[in-house]
Order: structure tokens, then sequence, then C-alpha cells
């Protein structure tokens, strides 16, 4: 035994210094993992495995967005009927608890959404076919009220006139003008609203079996689910996507027609016509972040400078708009969402600019719910989390 022991020393001592020097390289001296990582091909090797996923991951991001441009057609209602289903599930599952089964509840609440936006529609037809009609006076009374802004440009007009008949050769033949014929408005009009109404059926059909369907989809997605643990996670991820995304667009759709209700009643105090029309207005586009507030108030300023006599008269509508829009965003939303959204407010509005070209004004309506979406998948996801980073605020 003794005689072993001896014999081993020997044999154990460098094994234990080549151990420590592994384990803890100091300053002066390169442990064996350390030689290993610092081979040159190794580090080519790295260096040109991470190009290639920096390149893979470039590449899916403009595929996606190509994807979104070019699908727009059929994606568009589809992701709106899905946010719209988030606000209303909440209501059918309390009628579902009251004993109402899933179709009748679904129905219900289909029905009287249906109809919530049909009268809504019906009521501003009128307005807006008068503001119409009346545009084109409005807007030379405008023109005439302005008229110190405008003659600069006039005069610059002029001159640039000036400038190009002196550069004509005498005698010299007239250029041939080209004229580029645009299609008649009324075969564009009947165009658009072709894709509106069947992007306006899509959505409502799929709404209604979204609606109807419960959380057939949602099963679905967990049985394909091979771990008790993946299960779980696609659970408690679709759960808080529909939370957060049903206290968002049903809470802010509250705030709006409040500041719509109080924007209206304080125009039609002023004696403006057509306030209910501004009233909706200043509800819809307040859906849009920051965009929406530089729009409503130009659009006020100038239907006030249109109707009334007094500049000065005239711009206490837009200091109206503007005075209620800073409430709603300081002290409402605010109160009312507290931290709920968290996101960047630099994100925030390259996305409307982002969704907005891709999708049209549906998109810029749908920026927020969808990048609220991308963070809370981005939280879930270890991998996305750089993504969630540099959305949150």
């Amino acid at each position: 035994m003794s005689t072993l022991a001896v014999n081993a020393e020997p044999v154990v001592e460098p094994l234990a210094h080549v151990a420590e020097a592994r384990d803890s390289p100091g300053d002066g001296e390169v442990g064996l993992h350390r030689d290993f990582d610092e081979l040159p091909w190794r580090r080519r090797t790295l260096a040109v495995h991470g190009q290639i996923r920096n390149c893979l991951v470039v590449l899916t991001v403009i595929a996606i967005f190509v994807a979104l441009y070019f699908a727009k057609a059929v994606l568009v209602p589809i992701t709106l009927a899905v946010m719209l289903s988030f606000v209303l599930r909440p209501a059918v599952n309390w009628l579902k608890r009251l004993g109402i089964p899933n179709i009748v509840s679904a129905t219900a609440m289909f029905v009287a959404f249906t109809a919530l936006v049909t009268v809504g529609c019906l009521l501003l037809v009128d307005p807006a076919t008068k503001w119409l009609s009346n545009a084109p006076s409005d807007f030379a009374k405008v023109k005439d009220d302005v008229a110190a802004f405008i003659r600069p440009l006039a005069e610059l007009q002029l001159a640039s006139d000036q400038v190009s008949d002196m550069t004509k050769a005498p005698g010299g033949i007239a250029p041939v003008s080209v004229r580029v014929e645009q299609p008649a408005l009324t075969s564009q009009l009947m165009s658009t609203t072709g894709g509106l109404l069947a992007s306006a059926t899509i959505t409502s059909v799929l709404l209604f079996f979204l609606l109807a369907g419960g959380d057939q989809f949602l099963e679905k997605t967990v049985e394909s689910i091979p771990t008790w643990r993946g299960k779980w996670e696609a659970v408690l991820l679709f759960r808080e996507l529909q939370s957060r995304i049903s206290v968002y667009l049903g809470s802010i759709t509250l705030i709006n027609i409040a500041l719509g209700a109080v924007i209206g009643i304080a125009l039609w105090l002023m004696g403006m016509p057509n306030s209910l029309l501004w009233g909706v207005m200043a509800a819809l586009l307040n859906y849009i972040p920051f965009l929406g507030l530089i729009a409503g108030s130009a659009i006020v300023a100038l239907a006030a400078v249109a109707t009334f006599d007094s500049f000065g008269y005239a711009m206490i509508a837009p200091a109206i708009y503007l005075a209620a829009n800073g409430v709603e965003a300081n002290i409402a939303t605010p109160a009312v969402l507290g931290r709920a959204i968290n996101l960047n407010p630099v994100v925030i509005l390259l996305s409307v600019f982002l969704f907005g070209w891709i999708w049209g004004m549906v998109g810029v309506f749908l920026a927020v719910p969808l990048l609220i979406t991308v963070k809370i998948i981005s939280d879930a996801n270890e991998s996305m989390r750089p993504v969630a980073v540099y959305l949150a605020s």
C-alpha cells in the first residue's frame, strides 16, 4: 500500500499542476482551453459563423417585410379580425360564465358590434357629405385668409415662368407638352370601395368564427406541442397576449370616445358646423400616435378658418383640440393604462411609419397593437430578448 502511494506521487503531482493551469490561468500563463480557443483557425471559423448568422437574420427580416407587403390583401383583414376578437373575447367569456352558450354569446357580440359600426357610419354620412360639398368654397376662403403667406409663392412662380420664357430660342419650335392621363376619380373610388368591401367581409366572417370557436385554436396549438413545459408556456403566452391587447384596445377606445365627445361638444359650443364629424375624427385619429394629433389639429384649424370671419376666434378651435389631447395624453391615458404598454416612443413612431407604408391606413391603426405583440413574444423568447430591450421604454 505504502509503496504504491509513494510511486503514484510523481504522477499525480504533474496532473494537478496541469489541472490548475487549465482551470485558473493567470496573467502570464495560458490554460489548455485558452490555447484551444485562441487557435487562428478557430477564430476565423467563429467569425465566419457570426457573419453568416447576421446575414441570415437580416435576410429573414427583409423576407418578412416583403411578405407582409405583398400579402397585405389577405393579412390585413386576418390581423384586424384577430385584434378585434381579443377585444370582444372578454365579453363573450363573461356571457359564457352566465350560462349562455358560446355560439349565442358570440353571435350577440358580433351583431352588437356590427350594428354599432353601421349606425356610426350612417350618422356620419350626412355631415361628411355636407362638408365635402362645401369644401371648395371653404378652401377658397382659407386661401383668401392666408393670402399673405401664399403671395411670396405666387411671385416665385411668376419669376420662374419669366426665366423659362427668356431661355426659349427666338422662333424656335415650342416643346411638345406631355400629359399623363390619370384614371377617372369615379373609377378609383369604385376600385377602392370594392377592395374595402371585400376586406370588411373577410374581417367580419373571420371575426365571427374566432368568437364562436372559443379557444379551439389554442387547444390545437397546445396539443401539437410535445412537452408539458412547452404547453404551459404557450398557454401563458396566449393569455398574456390576449389580456394585454384587449386591455390596450378596450381602454384606448373608451378614452378616444370620451376625447371625441369633449372636442365635439366644445366645437359645437363655439358654433362650428359638423361638430359630430370633428368629434369622430378626433376619436379615430387618436389611435395614431403623435401623427394623429398633428393631422387633427391642422384639419380643425383649416375648418375653423373657413367657418369664422375672425382669425383669432378661429384659432380657439385648434387650441381646444390641442388642450383636450394634452389632458388625454398626460393625465387620462397614464392613469388608465399606467405602464401596461411600456414601449419606446421612438419605436412607436417608426412602427407607425413602417406599417403605414406596408399596409396603408389600417397598418397605421394596427401599428401599436402589433408592436405590443412583438414585445410580448420577445419577452417570452430568450433568443429575442435583445429585441425586447430595444422595444421597451
